[in-house]
């Protein structure tokens, strides 16, 4: 059993390195369907049930602070690459598409709650809040509304969440690939004509290859990477805890009702997501491999917080409500999707780039979008920010009400 920090973290590195060689290098075929960050979230989970790792108080020290500071630039530098104001130009179709999606799936997070509320331990507010986050915008948002909650690493909140995020958008994702080969009677169905969609694919792809930076890496690149992403992680940190919403806030205080709205960690998640919006608009997004480094960031937040999760200190027939939850929530979204189809005349390439730009967010929509086309990999991926950009606020907010209800 592994006890020491430089121990677990070197074990850490190596399997999130060695997954990502087999996805990226050696190409897989299981990682066609199945994304990487998911072998990432079980083979953690996995190792801590197993106790492979033992989560010592300086163990569990070591991963709450470590993710809460590389939280923040995390964020910043995901959402700094692409400039938001991109994502209009995909078309009302398309955007519209992605926001009916995300209402649908909130609204599904309601009703499912209020039905088996009475099921659920005290803390289920706190797993469906954290879960909406990811389902509008992927794992990103998951780590960002775990902090922005306070939700302690190893919790029960915290473990249902990722269970029902493996289990059931493993199984959307799966579905919505088996679907690509039946577009046409699809569209019979919808009513949809493919050749809207195909001259968005056909434009995306022409402005594309226009935009294409094919100057070479270089090193001032990296060293403003981590000089910029450090350096916002550092001001929201001290914005979100010491102006916004400081530990000694009194009632009466300026602007006291929305500065007391979220508590201060939740401030530091909502003021990285706007600098990074902010600097998307600006030549900052210019900088070669700021999303490569926020990708590493993200695949190592998401393993901390899996190899804090302990599937042993579970109870399995609370589990299964949980699941079953996710998928009537899925169910719901699904039933939306094709009433929105056929009133809408939607495509089968956008609802499903759409629901899973919400649900898996910028690392999964990418990759459903290849399958469809590759020239909507772009698409996928702007959604999939679009959905980064809301999936923490949206969380933070749903918890709020689902705490009233």
């Amino acid at each position: 059993m592994i006890t020491s920090i430089y121990s677990y973290f070197s074990l850490l590195i190596l399997f999130v390195t060695l997954v990502l060689y087999l996805q990226i290098k050696v190409k897989l075929p299981i990682f066609k369907f199945i994304p990487g960050l998911t072998f990432i979230y079980f083979g953690g989970m996995i190792g801590a049930s197993l106790h492979i790792w033992q989560l010592t108080p300086e163990i569990s020290h070591f991963i709450g602070g470590l993710k809460y500071y590389l939280l923040p630039m995390m964020l910043f530098l995901l959402l700094l690459k692409n400039d938001i104001r991109d994502i209009f130009k995909l078309g009302p179709k398309l955007v519209g598409s992605f926001l009916a999606v995300t209402a649908s799936i909130v609204i599904g997070f309601i009703i499912v709650f209020m039905a088996f509320k009475s099921k659920l331990n005290v803390d289920a507010w706190q797993t469906f809040s954290i879960l909406s986050s990811s389902w509008i915008g992927g794992s990103t948002n998951m780590a960002a509304t775990q902090v922005g909650l306070g939700v302690k690493e190893g919790s029960q909140a915290l473990t249902y969440a990722f269970l029902m995020d493996n289990i059931c958008a493993s199984f959307w994702l799966v579905m919505l690939i088996t679907l690509a080969p039946m577009r046409e009677k699809f569209n019979k169905f919808s009513g949809a004509h493919s050749e809207d969609v195909d001259e968005i694919i056909r434009s995306i792809h022409l402005s594309a290859e226009a935009n294409k930076d094919k100057r070479d890496y270089e090193f001032m690149d990296f060293m403003l990477t981590l000089g910029l992403g450090l350096g916002v992680a550092g001001i929201v940190l001290v914005l979100g805890k010491q102006v916004v919403h400081p530990s000694n806030l009194q009632q009466g205080a300026f602007l006291y009702g929305l500065r007391n709205f979220f508590s201060g960690s939740g401030w530091v998640v909502i003021l990285a997501t706007v600098f990074g919006l902010i600097g998307s608009t600006t030549p900052l997004k210019k900088i070669k491999g700021t999303d490569h480094i926020g990708s590493v960031l993200l695949y190592i937040v998401v393993a901390l917080i899996a190899t804090a999760t302990d599937f042993s200190t579970i109870s399995f027939s609370e589990a299964a409500i949980y699941i079953v939850s996710g998928f009537l929530i899925l169910g719901f979204h699904l039933l939306v999707l094709l009433i929105m189809a056929k009133i809408f005349k939607l495509d089968l390439y956008i609802c499903g780039i759409a629901s899973q730009a919400n649900i898996g967010g910028t690392v999964s929509a990418p990759i459903l979008a290849g399958t469809y086309d590759e020239a909507l990999i772009p698409a996928g991926l702007m959604m999939g920010i679009l959905g980064s950009a809301m999936g923490t606020v949206s969380a933070l907010m749903l918890a709020k009400l689902l705490i009233m209800l």
